[in-house]
């Protein structure tokens, strides 16, 4: 991995965007922590997802370490995260977290005009790599945007999406050597209840799957 960019912004986007173990009733990839759902540790296990109750207490258990094992050995490697481009790395890697590899490939495929197949093949890495860096990650975060205000559970999560593609286009574009200033997270201060976490984004760690990758998923557990 590419750690300058791959380490900071995996550790930043568990804590401020995706938390701990939860589970929302309106969530599509069910229980989930850290961002990893139930069928992503599943698949790590090499075992069959059988359902959300009973995978829930497992996905409870499951270590940070474990976590961040999938995000290195899966998404990273899906979204070829060390052969990207400053900023462009996180914004694809970001939105294969949130609604799916290939969903992300796909619409990265469509910013920089190559066929959309879903796959990081090298005519897709040298068309995104040649691309200018800013317009790829704008174009890419409204078009992951547009995606998501089409959900049916745009009410529930809208808000949180909206603000973790927002706080995204800003640090990616941050990362870009002399088009801005490297993001730099504000100071955490304490409350009366104690230390607080980096300034969460609230509901921002809903998946935002459509109906066709949510069948693909059950699919691959059956």
């Amino acid at each position: 991995m590419t750690q300058i960019d791959y380490t900071p912004f995996v550790e930043r986007m568990i804590n401020r965007y995706e938390g701990g173990y939860g589970w929302d009733a309106g969530d599509s990839g069910g229980p989930t922590k850290y961002g990893i759902t139930c069928y992503d540790l599943a698949a790590h296990r090499h075992e069959k997802m059988t359902s959300m109750a009973a995978w829930a207490p497992i996905v409870r258990a499951m270590p940070l370490s474990e976590a961040e094992d999938i995000y290195a050995e899966k998404y990273a490697v899906e979204c070829c995260f060390n052969q990207l481009g400053p900023g462009k790395d996180c914004t694809v890697f970001d939105f294969g977290v949130n609604s799916g590899s290939s969903r992300s490939i796909r619409y990265a495929q469509g910013v920089v005009g190559v066929h959309q197949d879903g796959v990081l093949g090298p005519v897709t890495l040298e068309a995104i790599n040649a691309h200018d860096p800013r317009d790829f990650i704008v174009g890419l975060c409204n078009a992951r945007l547009r995606f998501l205000k089409g959900l049916g559970i745009w009410s529930r999560f809208g808000r949180g999406w909206a603000a973790r593609v927002a706080d995204l286009r800003v640090y990616s574009v941050g990362l870009l050597p002399k088009l801005g200033v490297a993001y730099k997270p504000k100071p955490e201060k304490p409350t009366r209840k104690g230390s607080a976490k980096e300034h969460r984004i609230p509901k921002a760690f809903g998946k935002g799957y459509d109906k066709a990758d949510l069948r693909e998923l059950q699919a691959a557990h059956q």
